[in-house]
């Protein structure tokens, strides 16, 4: 009896089983909301432009990307004392992420578009929204999947999924407030997160596994309603269309802003830089000489309408794949620059303290200054060696090396930097009190062979074969640069054997932090270029250091992880332990 009862409630079982897997199950929920984050005070435009020390409201600090903290109780006379106080899992995928933290509560963004609101001081997990994506194999643009900067202002949360959309999310909650989809093409993604500017979302796009047709979108921060739409490329008959050699719209291939972008309030202009173009031979291109006009090149917009003020190409008919798309800062500064460490100087730069648009733009890692208000040209100088630019007059305009030019199929050229540049997307720094930027640059040089066997499609920029070295009398890849804004001079440089592929974060207390491959955080001590602290972590640390304090104690985050990233930045040192995976958010701050 008890076998046959047995039976019959086996069957019954089975048979609803059998049931539920018949009807549909419900898809999880993407929100998780744990605790609503409490006493949250909305973001205004004056929370950004003067932000309080003790939060990091913005992925570089302020809106002029100056990567600066005013906080000093880590300094250089305690910070050996750092220790671990926290850290906590992350998703996997390429990580460079950026937290914000704003009234004690860490907003950070996780590869594959997970969005979590963290405590700062404890770690504790508050919400967490998971951006439904559709299956991964049609997310061709890997890219896309890096959160390097997400946005705070007004309630909400803002980022550009892997997908493509720009979305919102309340700040409080973690819930979905809006989100619009900028095109549907799932070729087109955002590797580098948007900024809010004067009360609109903007954001670039990457078109590397795209064609034609990359853009700048602004959005209403309210509604999501896209207001403008900049493309780099021109169309057949615009101006700058006879700089194409004739070549047809669609094969004018990858040209993107896909690095980051900064504002100035004071003028209300945004900043961006655009990217190369694909392939980068000119030889596969069969566009010879054609200088490309919106390839490479600095653009000065207003947020609200789209409206290019300026505009300036920094490098004309790049065959290097050198992507003038990184961060410029604006400061103001007496201009003054050195001659003897000059590419070009502009007769008329010299004099009164101007608003500057300064930095290094491109992977030729050579620095620009332009005036912020109206790009008039004022200096360029070169860090690290770099064989591509061959001269820039007065006005800025450039002449590119024709000994190093990609015209031959078969022919190797010794090309200086590499295809992730002197530097790349890893911003620098910039102290107002000393007037001094702060750079993170690579000693790397390539010997580069031009092929012809790539199909049409622009999945790659390259179309080469690629063997890193080191600069010329270099045995170390990894650097970073001191340099005075006001004269361009450099004050001084630190190197290490291994790739530090990471941002910097500069602070009061005389400090500057920053990442390397081989696994280690490093406080450099901002005067002289040596090391005061480091710890290793489980894996590489490519994401940007930020500080900020809660009830007084200041803390040092930083993420994390793995990703396939500065392929010919790590081949020169091959014995370097630089172990991927293992993606975290990592806290430091002194005993209490």
């Amino acid at each position: 009896m008890r076998l046959r009862t047995f039976l019959v409630s086996a069957a019954l079982l089975a048979l609803s089983v059998a049931g539920d897997a018949q009807t549909p199950a419900e898809p999880p929920s993407p929100l998780r909301t744990l605790r609503p984050v409490k006493s949250f005070v909305t973001v205004t435009d004056q929370t950004i432009r003067a932000p309080k020390p003790d939060d990091w409201v913005f992925y570089r600090g302020n809106y002029q990307a100056w990567g600066w903290s005013a906080l000093d109780r880590i300094n250089k006379g305690n910070v050996r004392g750092l220790q671990l106080v926290w850290s906590r899992p992350m998703g996997p995928g390429t990580n460079q992420a950026t937290p914000l933290v704003y009234g004690g509560v860490m907003y950070l963004g996780h590869p594959g578009d997970v969005f979590q609101a963290i405590d700062a001081a404890s770690g504790d997990l508050l919400w967490e929204y998971r951006h439904p994506l559709p299956p991964v194999a049609s997310l061709r643009n890997g890219l896309g999947q890096r959160k390097r900067a997400i946005a705070l202002y007004g309630d909400n949360i803002y980022t550009v999924t892997w997908d493509n959309h720009v979305l919102a999310l309340d700040a409080r909650t973690g819930a979905k407030v809006w989100e619009t989809d900028r095109g549907g093409e799932l070729n087109v993604s955002n590797s580098s997160g948007p900024i809010v500017a004067n009360g609109v979302v903007v954001a670039g796009s990457t078109c590397q596994y795209a064609g034609f047709g990359c853009y700048v979108t602004g959005h209403d921060a309210r509604t999501g309603k896209e207001l403008w739409r900049n493309t780099m490329i021109p169309r057949p008959g615009e101006p700058g269309d006879e700089t194409w050699a004739g070549s047809p719209y669609e094969s004018r291939w990858m040209t993107g802003v896909w690095g980051h972008l900064t504002y100035d309030p004071e003028l209300d202009l945004v900043y961006y830089g655009s990217s190369g173009v694909g392939p980068a031979s000119e030889a596969q291109r069969k566009m010879p000489g054609a200088t490309m006009a919106g390839t490479n090149t600095r653009f000065a917009v207003r947020p609200k309408t789209g409206e290019v003020v300026w505009k300036h190409q920094v490098l004309p008919r790049d065959n290097w794949d050198q992507e003038c798309t990184f961060e410029m800062m604006t400061m103001t500064t007496p201009v003054n620059p050195d001659a003897s460490v000059m590419l070009a100087v502009n007769p008329a730069a010299r004099g009164k303290p101007r608003k500057t648009l300064t930095g290094v733009p491109c992977k030729t890692g050579i620095a620009w200054s332009f005036d912020a208000a109206t790009g008039e040209f004022l200096w360029a100088r070169a860090t690290n060696e770099q064989n591509i630019v061959a001269r820039i007059d007065g006005k800025g305009l450039v002449t590119v090396n024709e000994d190093v030019v990609l015209k031959e199929i078969g022919k190797t050229y010794h090309v200086c930097p590499t295809y992730n540049g002197g530097r790349d997307w890893p911003y620098g720094a910039y102290n107002p009190r000393s007037n001094v930027m702060y750079v993170q640059l690579a000693n790397v040089c390539i010997d580069s062979t031009a092929r012809a066997d790539r199909g049409p499609q622009p999945q790659f920029v390259y179309n080469t074969t690629n063997v890193g070295k080191f600069s010329s009398g270099k045995d170390k890849v990894g650097r970073i640069d001191a340099i005075s804004v006001e004269t361009g001079r450099t004050l001084w440089s630190w190197e290490t054997r291994v790739s530090n592929y990471a941002p910097i974060l500069a602070t009061a207390g005389g400090l500057l932090f920053n990442g390397s491959m081989d696994r280690y955080l490093r406080a450099l001590d901002a005067d002289r270029g040596t090391v005061l602290w480091q710890v290793r972590l489980p894996a590489q640390v490519v994401g940007s250091p930020i500080t900020f304090a809660v009830n007084g104690r200041q803390y040092v985050a930083v993420t994390s992880g793995g990703g396939p990233i500065a392929a010919t930045q790590l081949a020169p040192t091959p014995d370097a332990d630089t172990a991927s995976g293992t993606n975290a958010v990592y806290v430091f701050a002194l005993p209490q």
